[in-house]
């Protein structure tokens, strides 16, 4: 039975939306125009039924009161007249047959001669022989059911004396309705070939406006759609060719607090010019626009079908983002160009050996080489012993070969200890606040008119990871302390400061630690971090 249901669903069900819509409107005009065929036959018949039952009553009433007809009818003894007035009446009367009784309802004429003589039977004789009451019947005889009209012949003392009775086939009838049925089916036919070229033009509206698209298509798309908005970690806002938001994700309601639907856009944002996106179709790309506070950068774009802007999509995310993403950026690129000139330094000294080496002084090359290793072994073996973790002893000499670079005398503690480090504290989070700490230790000691001199003190002891950078340079102010690890906030001048202690308090944040600043025994700076362990154990 499955099989079969299957079958019958693949082979009879349309599959594509042009057929589906034009079928269903078929079934639909042709289901109402046969049932208005059937009512309106069934009505006609019933209509013609009537008109002929009042017709035959009244050609009995009127016939009943010819007074030739109730001479003879009274006196029976011109015959012959009576036939001849007889076949007159029902030729005028367009009847199927006459018939005239006696007041025994012996019938004295009938069109059938050969009924002339015996008793008419009809239902309810009585009503019109003895209680004069005219009435309609119908009757079902071997030539054909009849429509009968009877009335009653009353004499000049208004005895009873005789009875009418005008027939219609009911042959006739149907007949006659059926000429009415012909030109009816004619219009069925007529509105069915309407309904269908109807039908197929509606569904063709309904692909064009669906873009060609099946209804799965659609409803796959509007799936993807859901999926994407949802996906989106930007604020978005779209809205109708009136400017009515019509739709918003969670991320545009965070930023807003409050549902936007139902609002326009064009007074919730008035600071924005909407008439460039609305009436030319421009975009607006990277615009800056304060939010309950907060510097917001949207981008709009035009929704544009068949020529016509239909609404708008905007976006918008808060500016700190972009900057502290452009931040990060920024370390990458002096990263690459500090591996850059690390390169090209070893590359000078590569060729200073070669030619020492074409020249064959070979102890001067070994002197060479001895006076480049020696400081890198001696930091080797200490981050062999004191700090085995790969991340970060990858990390210090990579910040080791950078102060060598930047003629900064960097060091590490040789009491310095970190070996207990917890597997699931973050090392990107880690090498995120040291690497910017030392950056700006960097600076801060090359700014400074001495030797610059950055330490850096590692301890695992306890329940806390310790990490102390110090530097000589001019030191943190001391109305700046509180403020420092805000965002903005920096002790250098220039655009873009102030993102790497912000960054590092984030970084701090998610690892549970604390930061603090202090003076430095160096005459600088003295930066304190100190990351718990059991908030990360397994």
């Amino acid at each position: 039975m499955t099989a079969l249901r299957q079958f019958f669903r693949r082979r009879l069900v349309p599959r594509k939306l042009l057929d589906s819509v034009a079928l269903v409107i078929m079934i639909l005009v042709v289901f109402q125009m046969i049932s208005l065929g059937v009512l309106f036959s069934r009505m006609i018949y019933e209509i013609v039924e009537q008109q002929t039952e009042k017709r035959a009553l009244q050609a009995a009433k009127h016939v009943a009161l010819i007074p030739e007809l109730r001479r003879i009818v009274n006196h029976q003894d011109q015959l012959d007249t009576l036939a001849s007035l007889a076949n007159a009446i029902r030729l005028e009367a367009e009847a199927t047959g006459l018939i005239i009784t006696d007041s025994h309802a012996l019938q004295i004429y009938n069109s059938d001669s050969r009924q002339i003589g015996h008793l008419y039977e009809i239902p309810n004789l009585n009503r019109v022989l003895r209680y004069g009451h005219p009435y309609v019947s119908k009757s079902s005889l071997q030539h054909g059911a009849l429509i009968s009209g009877n009335a009653p012949i009353f004499n000049d003392d208004l005895d009873i004396v005789g009875m009418v009775s005008v027939n219609y086939q009911i042959e006739s009838v149907r007949l006659l309705t059926k000429g009415y049925l012909e030109k009816e089916l004619f219009y069925i036919w007529v509105f069915i070939t309407l309904g269908l070229v109807a039908a197929i033009l509606i569904a063709r509206g309904v692909k064009r406006a669906t873009l060609g698209l099946e209804p799965q298509e659609i409803a796959s798309l509007f799936q993807e759609r859901e999926a994407i908005i949802a996906s989106i970690r930007e604020g978005l806002v779209a809205t109708d060719a009136r400017g009515t938001i019509t739709l918003f994700n969670q991320t545009a309601r965070n930023q807003f607090g409050e549902d936007l639907l139902g609002q326009s856009i064009v007074s919730k944002f008035a600071d924005i010019d909407f008439s460039p996106v609305f009436t030319a179709g421009e975009q607006l790309v990277n615009q800056e626009l304060p939010v309950k506070g907060v510097t917001m950068i949207f981008n709009i774009v035009p929704i544009r079908f068949e020529g016509l802007i239909q609404g708008i999509v905007m976006t918008l995310r808060p500016r700190d983002e972009v900057d502290l993403m452009a931040r990060e950026l920024s370390q990458v690129q002096a990263y690459s160009d500090m591996l850059r000139a690390q390169t090209h330094e070893y590359t000078n000294r590569l060729h200073a050996i070669v030619g020492m080496i074409q020249m064959e002084t070979y102890e001067d090359v070994l002197d060479f080489i001895a006076t480049e290793t020696s400081g890198h072994r001696i930091l080797i073996r200490q981050l062999t012993e004191s700090i085995p973790d790969p991340a970060l002893s990858a990390f210090l000499i990579g910040k080791y070969m950078h102060a060598l670079e930047l003629k900064v005398d960097f060091t590490i503690d040789p009491e310095s200890h970190m070996v207990d480090i917890p597997d699931s504290i973050n090392r990107h989070q880690l090498v995120t606040i040291l690497g910017n700490l030392l950056n700006n230790a960097f600076e801060a000691a090359q700014g400074n008119a001495r030797h610059p001199v950055v330490k850096i003190f590692m301890s695992d002891y306890g329940n806390d990871l310790i990490f102390e950078i110090e530097d000589n340079g001019p030191g943190v102010a001391e109305q700046l302390k509180s403020t420092i690890f805000h965002k903005g906030v920096s002790t250098k001048s220039g655009e873009k400061r102030g993102y790497g202690l912000h960054l590092v308090k984030n970084a701090l944040k998610v690892l549970n630690g604390g930061i603090s600043v202090q003076h430095s025994e160096l005459g600088g700076a003295l930066f304190i971090i100190e990351i718990p362990k059991r908030n990360h154990a397994q």
